[in-house]
């Protein structure tokens, strides 16, 4: 019983996730750190927007791309599964098996419970190199990592 709540638990968050991380409507071109950039500025990708967000100094973007671009590679393989994970659950759901979408559904949670792991483990190491005043800025990049890896590339900022 408590397994089950457990799973039902871990479901409830990853899809949580999922739907956090996507991107809905227009919405306006700032960078969403409260500076609206005028249209004919070019925008920022992630690692900039990280930079002025945090005042990382030049080593410290530096090894904010490292964490991030090894992230993307751990990311890689289980983006493909995540694809194949949501078309199972499809599969399973349009078979009308309960035990069927039961597993399809446990199968993709693991796997979103994976992503969201690399992404944390991002996080935290970035969280490390900073000092204690850039440490009390992460609030605002925070929800950033949510699907951060979730494209090909971590520093496309989608529209």
């Amino acid at each position: 019983m408590a397994r089950r709540f457990l799973a039902v638990g871990f479901l409830a968050a990853a899809l949580a996730a999922a739907g956090w991380a996507q991107r809905g409507g227009g919405g306006s071109r700032s960078s969403g750190m409260g500076d609206n950039m005028p249209m004919s500025q070019p925008r920022l990708n992630r690692l900039d927007i990280l930079e002025r967000a945090l005042s990382l100094n030049k080593d410290q973007r530096k090894d904010v791309k490292n964490i991030m671009d090894e992230g993307q590679k751990e990311a890689a393989p289980l983006r493909e599964q995540l694809v194949k994970g949501r078309a199972d659950v499809a599969t399973a759901v349009e078979s009308g098996k309960s035990d069927a979408v039961d597993q399809a559904v446990k199968s993709y949670a693991e796997l979103e419970t994976r992503m969201a792991t690399i992404e944390l483990k991002a996080f935290a190491a970035i969280y490390k190199l900073l000092d204690s005043d850039q440490q009390q800025k992460t609030r605002d990049v925070f929800p950033m990592m949510g699907g951060i890896f979730n494209g090909k590339n971590w520093m496309e900022v989608s529209q």
